[in-house]
């Protein structure tokens, strides 16, 4: 979930078998090429399990007719009538997709992931792709609890399946804030390096699946500034790009972009490149807003709010400040958002949500038409949750169990120019 990069803080309480003991506070700084280069055989990374490499490969899955993965089949990227690049079905014409994200498994947010709530969401709340959260190194995440993978990641892409819907892969980089961390590539309590060995799994198990989608990092992120865009996103997605592409060549990929996934601007002129030199096919990039304290510079009575622009780059071209409008340059997927300020908890702002939905609706300068996910389909975490605790049931969907803000979007899901 997106934090202020002043009051981004994560408490992760490590199981006490899994901790190396030492301050995570302090953790060596993973140096990695700023150039095009992969990964060298002498890469400071860690191993791949022998399991993920040689996962079963899954037979294609049938979809329902008339479900959005049976009409658009595997998506890619490619130019819209203006030449703007953006999320397209397998005939070339854009698409977009409008879900909702889980929240993290270890946590409430795993209650919710069911069989009858995948349905529910498909078929009460018209969804048509879902977003399933890998929180990795926080309390009881992805690196203690394989559960999370040879169940919840199996069950929820089956699921999705039978639904006929897209599933958002997600790695919930988050706490620490660099994909490049040891506790991603080299875990200090087995030595596997976490992400590689997922993506191997996934891009193996999954290649023939049509509906699957991958996010390679969701939050990359530092206190200072530290984590940026050249020294160690870019890297780290070139490196798990070049493992899903020998197993799956074409499926779309979504990079984390610096502060939160706040500035997909820095990645203007510097997109991940393969080991030839050439920009990779089917890539996109995430930006995340929490609707009280990113929005169009309107002031707000929000401690968590940055006090400056963030919509209008996406609108249209500044020529005086020699901004090009991002949705000129960039695929952009808004692979989680929320209509509260961005701890979560406070601050419901539908009027700005409303703003932000418009635009990438379409009302922008290129016509590109942006994919989004919200968070999240969990009664945890404050205002932005979408579901109540304990109140009324949630499939068949009762209404009386959606907040202020479930209800929001529970209706933008069903308005008629969604409905395609």
């Amino acid at each position: 979930m997106v934090r202020n990069w002043i009051f981004a803080c994560v408490a992760a309480v490590i199981w006490s078998g899994c901790s190396d003991g030492k301050d995570r506070n302090v953790e060596k700084d993973v140096k990695t090429e700023t150039t095009t280069k992969t990964a060298k055989p002498s890469s400071p990374f860690g191993k791949i399990s022998p399991s993920s490499k040689e996962v079963e490969i899954l037979m294609p899955m049938e979809y329902p007719k008339g479900s959005p993965v049976d009409k658009w089949g595997k998506l890619k990227v490619a130019k819209n009538a203006e030449g703007a690049r953006c999320l397209c079905d397998e005939k070339g014409n854009p698409v977009q997709l409008r879900g909702m994200s889980s929240h993290g498994m270890e946590w409430a947010g795993v209650a919710n992931i069911t069989e009858e709530n995948i349905k529910s969401l498909a078929k009460d709340w018209k969804c048509n792709v879902f977003r399933l959260a890998f929180y990795v190194d926080e309390e009881g995440g992805y690196a203690y609890n394989p559960t999370h993978k040879t169940r919840h990641l199996e069950n929820v892409a089956k699921w999705c399946a039978e639904n006929g819907i897209y599933l958002l892969i997600d790695w919930h980089v988050h706490s620490p804030g660099n994909p490049q961390s040891a506790y991603y590539r080299k875990h200090p309590s087995c030595g596997v390096d976490l992400a590689a060995d997922f993506f191997t799994y996934c891009s193996r198990r999954f290649q023939y699946q049509k509906h699957v989608i991958y996010e390679l990092c969701n939050e990359p992120n530092s206190t200072k500034g530290e984590v940026t865009w050249l020294r160690h996103i870019k890297p780290y997605c070139e490196e798990m790009l070049k493992i899903i592409r020998e197993n799956d060549h074409d499926v779309v990929c979504i990079c984390g972009t610096p502060e939160w996934s706040q500035r997909p601007q820095d990645v203007i002129g510097h997109e991940p490149q393969d080991e030839n030199g050439n920009v990779y096919d089917n890539l996109m990039y995430s930006f995340h807003f929490y609707a009280a304290s990113h929005n169009d510079g309107t002031p707000i009575d929000s401690t968590m709010g940055r006090g400056y622009d963030f919509m209008t780059p996406f609108i249209k071209d500044d020529a005086e400040k020699g901004i090009t409008c991002i949705l000129k340059s960039l695929p952009i997927f808004v692979t989680e958002f929320g209509t509260t300020d961005a701890s979560g908890w406070h601050n419901l702002r539908l009027d700005m949500t409303e703003k932000w939905l418009d635009v990438f609706d379409g009302d922008n300068e290129a016509h590109q038409i942006v994919s989004w996910c919200n968070w999240s389909y969990s009664a945890e975490g404050g205002e932005c949750a979408a579901l109540k605790w304990n109140d009324g049931k949630m499939y068949p969907l009762d209404k009386k169990i959606l907040t202020a803000s479930g209800e929001y979007i529970f209706n933008k899901l069903h308005e008629a120019k969604y409905n395609n």
